[in-house]
């Protein structure tokens, strides 16, 4: 059985007979957690709340972004390599090429690297846009979202609006407005709206060129990522290990010890806890922690407390 599932044996009662069922317990489901329920695998303290470790790990940037962060040879696909270690504007760069040169293919042929290329222009996008959101002046803002607008007999219909704000004084002031109309086909005998992705990523891409010229120089992930291999990366190393650390250590008993036997205090690197942290980032994160060693882990714990050491001093 794979360690990243849990087999669960109960019953079903069918016309009065009681017959067994194997249920597959995964990481994330909507099902009720009994209260006895440790997490997807067995080992962790009692007392410790799956569904926190769960949110921590929702904040950070999901696997389908750092996997376009990671060159060879931890990048299988080379097409995926595209953002590793490159500014946005050389990525962007890079992404207008290709997607010039599937323009004057035929579609039916190029069906599969349409798809890949929408999908890292999305990315591209999703990630300056938060660069945008940890900009030092925070002055400008893009929304996209669906309105209605005014139609042909007094209907209305929906449109895609992007939208670049900024702050001059103490107001809101519109940038740049655009709205993407929809092409409308059939689908079973009705006319329905097809927004285009492609349309819409093309219009955010050109107003984040127009007004958020400054962070085009920025290198992709540079918060979170190193020239190191995953296991080494700061969302590894400065974030996921120090967080889990904090959360599980006070549901372990940790024996005391004393500064060369004179001066007392707490344990710090419980061999347990340094094993339940390795557990849960190969199970959530095994794209970043298919590398992570035990001692990868106590390094990890070491700096944060040499830097808390240095920051209460």
């Amino acid at each position: 059985m794979n360690s990243r599932h849990r087999e669960v044996r109960t019953h079903s009662t069918i016309s009065g007979e009681r017959s067994p069922i194997t249920l597959l317990a995964i990481p994330a489901n909507s099902i009720p957690v009994p209260e006895d329920y440790r997490g997807p695998f067995t080992g962790l303290a009692s007392g410790v709340d799956y569904a926190c470790i769960k949110r921590f790990f929702l904040m950070l940037p999901p696997w389908m972004t750092t996997l376009t962060w990671m060159s060879a040879p931890t990048a299988g696909d080379p097409t995926w390599r595209g953002f590793a270690g490159k500014t946005f504007r050389t990525v962007d760069r890079l992404l207008c090429q290709r997607e010039a040169a599937l323009a004057q293919q035929p579609t039916n042929e190029t069906d599969a690297e349409r798809t890949t290329v929408t999908a890292l222009r999305g990315l591209w996008i999703q990630q300056l846009l938060d660069e945008l959101q940890r900009s030092l002046a925070r002055s400008l803002w893009v929304v996209t979202r669906l309105i209605s607008v005014p139609g042909p007999a007094s209907t209305t219909h929906s449109v895609t609006s992007v939208d670049a704000w900024t702050i001059e004084g103490r107001r809101p002031q519109l940038l740049e407005h655009r709205t993407i109309a929809p092409t409308v086909k059939r689908w079973g005998g009705d006319r329905v709206n097809n927004f285009n992705l492609d349309a819409v990523h093309a219009a955010v891409a050109n107003v984040l060129r127009t007004h958020a010229r400054d962070l085009l120089r920025r290198r992709c992930g540079t918060r979170w990522r190193s020239r190191r291999r995953p296991a080494g990366w700061p969302i590894v190393a400065r974030y996921a290990i120090p967080w889990l650390y904090d959360y599980l250590r006070p549901f372990h008993v940790v024996r005391r010890y004393r500064h060369l036997r004179k001066r007392p205090s707490a344990g710090h690197y419980l061999v347990k806890l340094r094993h339940d942290i390795l557990s849960v980032l190969r199970f959530e994160r095994p794209d970043l922690a298919e590398d992570l060693a035990l001692a990868h882990v106590t390094a990890g714990v070491t700096r944060t407390f040499r830097r808390r050491l240095s920051t209460r001093a």
